[in-house]
């Protein structure tokens, strides 16, 4: 890859892998600019295309919050019990893990705080 002068970048809107791959190596010969500079408002409009390109191309799959709560109680070993004993019972959790019925925000709040899920990811099943 040809490496240019970052002040004869023309901006424009990326739409190949070849532009945006160009477009974040002048963002790493820009990335210690001084504030205020010509370079720094380069570095600011090639971030902001940059992250434009990301978003089309690189979209970012909205999280299940039932598969979220499942994966952590796996990965930090909460058993079915201690959930059960979170939410109040077993068969509430069993609503909860079949989309049956949502949480209360004290719900949310203790699954939150043992799970370590952030509160807006659980949200979408209150």
């Amino acid at each position: 890859m040809e490496v240019f002068a970052p002040m004869n970048y023309v901006a424009r809107s990326i739409k190949t892998e070849q532009q945006y791959n160009e477009a974040i190596a002048l963002i790493e010969t820009l990335i210690d600019a001084e504030p205020g500079t010509p370079e720094m408002d380069l570095l600011e409009l090639v971030s902001i295309l940059v992250h434009d390109y990301e978003q089309r191309e690189f979209p970012i799959e909205t999280l299940d919050p039932i598969e979220a709560i499942k994966y952590q109680m796996e990965e930090l070993g909460v058993t079915t019990v201690e959930m059960a004993e979170l939410i109040g019972g077993k068969s509430r959790l069993s609503e909860l893990l079949h989309k049956k019925r949502p949480l209360s925000i004290r719900q949310i709040k203790a699954i939150s705080a043992r799970l370590d899920i952030p509160a807006d990811i659980l949200l979408a099943i209150a």
